[in-house]
């Protein structure tokens, strides 16, 4: 592992040189790799660890060590056992950047103390109440919101049990202003990217980001792409837009009543585990 992070690191190091000439936009690409790196050091670190602990073991046997000594060792290995380690996310509201840091708290800590915890980690005091903050399972390898994590739900879960096996997921402390309200945020959601076309002045207006849900009929998802680019959904069609390899076809969404899950994906029963966004096409013809 050790060698794979050097070469991520060579790769950074050439990509971030004064001289380097990218052939597109790189920007996106350093932050994976900055992202991978540090994800790899976290694992190198509990692998290490865990043989540490192996080690320490063997020589305990050896030894034989007083019964009192195995009990404290026992017990310290015990609480970094249950600890869990996350990167942690957040547009900070005074900065606007989207700053990250390491963030560990043990795996049977509940929801409400977490969110204190990572309202301090990201000193967000006093710029922002902690009322107006919440954490949500983020995948950072894809940049998707997974799982919202609002207190009047889960305030009795722990992150162990939220988070379960993280994998490439970490946590959002997400904000919002006093006029906002969160977004709901869950499992199996379909992020979807609507770009409107005008077919009478051939103008195409700047893609949005908007969540969807399976269960949302096609009729559904036309109604909330009219109420957000002030459209009437009776004066627009959906068109899927797939990309594969240098191919590209559309398809056209014409069954209303049908589900995504069964429009996107052909009703498949492991949809739900996989992370999906997909890309549609709006043409309209403006109302007079």
């Amino acid at each position: 592992m050790s060698f794979e992070i050097d070469d991520c690191k060579c790769c950074l190091e050439a990509m971030t040189r004064p001289d380097y000439q990218p052939l597109v936009d790189n920007k996106r690409i350093i932050e994976k790799l900055q992202e991978r790196i540090t994800l790899m050091n976290m694992e190198l670190i509990t692998v290490r660890k865990h043989n540490k602990k192996i080690m320490k073991e063997i020589e305990d046997f050896k030894d034989d060590e007083s019964e009192v000594e195995e009990i404290e060792y026992d017990s310290l290995s015990d609480e970094e056992d249950q600890m869990c380690t996350f990167l942690l996310y957040c547009n900070h509201p005074v900065t606007g950047k989207l700053t990250s840091k390491l963030f560990q708290v043990h795996k049977d800590e509940l929801l409400p103390t977490v969110l204190d915890k990572a309202y301090e980690l990201m000193e967000l005091a006093p710029h922002i109440p902690i009322e107006r903050c919440r954490l949500v399972k983020y995948n950072f390898i894809n940049d998707i919101m997974e799982q919202s994590f609002d207190l009047d739900k889960f305030q009795d879960q722990t992150i162990g049990q939220l988070m379960g096996v993280a994998g490439y997921c970490g946590l959002f402390l997400e904000t919002c202003r006093d006029v906002e309200t969160f977004k709901k945020y869950n499992t199996g959601g379909i992020n979807l990217e609507i770009s409107v076309v005008d077919l009478l002045t051939g103008e195409v207006k700047p893609a949005q980001q908007i969540r969807g849900e399976e269960g949302w009929t096609v009729e559904k998802l036309k109604q909330n792409i009219g109420e957000l680019f002030n459209l009437n959904s009776s004066c627009m069609r959906l068109l899927r837009l797939l990309e594969l390899d240098e191919a590209r076809s559309v398809i056209h969404l014409e069954d209303v009543k049908s589900s995504l899950k069964e429009v996107l994906f052909k009703g498949d029963a492991f949809s739900s585990h996989k992370l999906h966004r997909e890309q549609l096409v709006v043409p309209t013809v403006s109302a007079n």
